[in-house]
């Protein structure tokens, strides 16, 4: 059983959670948490479509979120990856 309620606690406002339906990521979690991290995310955008071209050998520009920084629910990690091709 699901406790629906737990998200709106204290110690898991803050936090990420990941849900996957239909082959799709969806990740919730507070303003704080999203503010926080931006920078994981910018960073892929800004230097990820540059990186990959000079480095034919290494594909795609990546950086992740750890379990020990405190902001993951139920996740040990998350890899946030850039990549020219994506192979279905």
């Amino acid at each position: 059983m699901i406790d629906h309620e737990a998200r709106h606690y204290r110690e898991n406002r803050d936090l990420f959670h990941q849900h996957l339906h239909a082959e799709t990521l969806f990740m919730t979690g507070s303003a704080k948490v999203f503010r926080d991290t931006t920078r994981h995310f910018f960073d892929v955008a800004r230097n990820g479509p540059g990186y990959v071209p000079v480095h034919p050998s290494y594909p795609h520009f990546c950086t992740e979120l750890h379990s020990n920084d405190g902001i993951l629910g139920d996740a040990r990690e998350i890899h946030i990856e850039y990549c020219d091709q994506w192979d279905s």
